[in-house]
């Protein structure tokens, strides 16, 4: 297969909306689709029921996860049908209720949100993913105590940093960037490392408010890729200095974002276009109703690095959605290398809205839209304003909204990424203890070893 016939095979998830829609669609042992988008809900029980009648036929690693879904159907049935002859049914008994149905599921991106209506009103919110968080490097504490650590190192030789913030002109949620050139192995070498909060640098490239900083956003960005436009890496930046020996991309604590990111900040690491692995959705009503397996390429922009050396991508267990197909694309480079712990393991794509996902893929979010933008908007009110706000809105209706991934995305060994998560090539487990107390990163130390000394 020819390069130009790569380029036009697929650079982002959203391309492959068009494999998977003129992909052969098989039999399905189903007769009839219930549209969980249209189906409205009045008692706890039918809420129930199109929740899992909508997971059954749209959820999207049936082949893959372990749960006795048939078996969960049977445990909770009479579990909801019992909540609609009671005077009252208490928040919490309701979410046990849906914590139960949804435990142990393998989509780590699966979010759902649930409301009873009533007097008192009730809601419940799963993440079942959320349980395998082992250790809090992605809250912001734990992120400027490794950023204070990197500070204070005696090689350091450059820093800049951006924490992540709002802009006040555009309310626009701005990813922290962070820049630092340490001293090599040898007189006159460097190396370059560079990491931030979240996937969306493009978004910040274009937004030219954020100058207002006393220290610009862009500022680490230019600094390492020798830009700030989003265009890929030029002959500018420390990451195409000669000087520069290797290269570390700090992912660790990184939930991931927009796939826009992947092309010009990570691709641009390579020479060439990159296969990260295979992708496919559902393709009819029945659980293992499948497309086939589509290639999922990141393009390496025009602006990219001009003569391979090291790379290491750093990750934890918080690493996470774009930051694990990152680590995969830096995996199957021949001079990338990945440092750190498993990663998250939610790596399948996702389309947020039910209405187009779910009717169009057989797959991903259903359920009422409205009901996942209120809770994301009001969210920060607390429970009170956000049961009256949902009262006055569904006072006769139990809507629901379960976001969950369109896309199942393997690596190219056809190895599962959801639940599982990418395997690191050197294995450093985080250590709160050695950082808090002796001011040691030892994986960011085993990531500096590592370039000055091959191994």
């Amino acid at each position: 297969m020819t390069m130009k016939t790569h380029l036009f095979r697929t650079v982002v998830f959203s391309s492959l909306i068009l494999l998977t829609l003129s992909a052969c669609r098989k039999e399905s042992t189903v007769d009839k689709f219930d549209n969980p988008n249209s189906r409205t809900c009045t008692s706890y029980a039918i809420q129930f029921e199109t929740v899992w009648q909508g997971m059954d036929q749209g959820y999207v690693f049936w082949a893959d996860d372990t749960v006795d879904w048939d078996e969960r159907y049977r445990t909770f049935k009479p579990v909801f049908e019992a909540f609609d002859t009671m005077p009252y049914v208490s928040m919490a008994a309701y979410q046990a209720a849906y914590d139960g149905l949804f435990q142990g599921l393998l989509d780590h991106h699966l979010m759902g949100i649930f409301f009873a209506p009533g007097k008192n009103g009730r809601f419940a919110v799963v993440n079942p993913g959320s349980n395998d968080y082992s250790h809090p490097t992605y809250s912001g504490a734990e992120l400027e105590r490794e950023l204070q650590v990197l500070r204070s190192r005696a090689d350091l030789i450059d820093y800049v940093g951006f924490d992540a913030t709002i802009d006040p002109n555009t309310s626009m949620s701005l990813p922290g960037t962070y820049f630092a050139l340490l001293k090599g192995k040898r007189a006159g070498e460097k190396i370059a490392y560079f990491r931030f909060t979240d996937f969306s640098l493009s978004n910040m490239c274009y937004n030219r408010y954020n100058l207002y900083y006393k220290i610009s956003a862009l500022a680490p960005i230019k600094a390492f890729y020798g830009t700030d436009d989003a265009s890929g890496m030029t002959p500018y930046g420390y990451a195409n200095d000669e000087s520069v020996v290797g290269i570390i991309i700090d992912l660790r604590g990184n939930p991931g974002g927009k796939t826009d990111d992947l092309a010009p900040f990570i691709g641009s690491l390579s020479q060439s276009i990159n296969l990260v692995g295979y992708t496919r959705v559902k393709d009819g009503f029945g659980r293992l109703d499948y497309s086939p397996w589509a290639e999922y390429w990141v393009n390496c922009p025009s602006r990219h690095l001009l003569q391979p050396k090291p790379i290491v991508a750093l990750v934890d267990i918080n690493s996470g959605s774009c930051a694990e197909l990152s680590t995969l694309l830096i995996k199957g480079l021949p001079n990338g290398t990945v440092i750190g712990e498993r990663t998250y393991g939610a790596a399948g794509a996702l389309l947020s809205n039910s209405n187009y996902s779910h009717d169009l893929f057989y797959s991903g979010c259903m359920g009422t839209q409205e009901l996942y933008e209120d809770y994301g908007n009001y969210a920060y009110l607390g429970y009170p304003e956000l049961l009256r706000i949902f009262n006055s809105q569904y006072h006769n209706v139990f809507p629901f909204y379960i976001y969950t991934s369109t896309f199942n995305l393997v690596d190219k060994d056809f190895n599962q990424v959801e639940g599982v998560g990418v395997q690191p090539d050197i294995e450093v487990l985080y250590n709160r203890n050695r950082l808090w107390n002796d001011n040691v990163d030892v994986q960011f130390e085993r990531a500096i070893s590592f370039i000055k000394n091959g191994r």
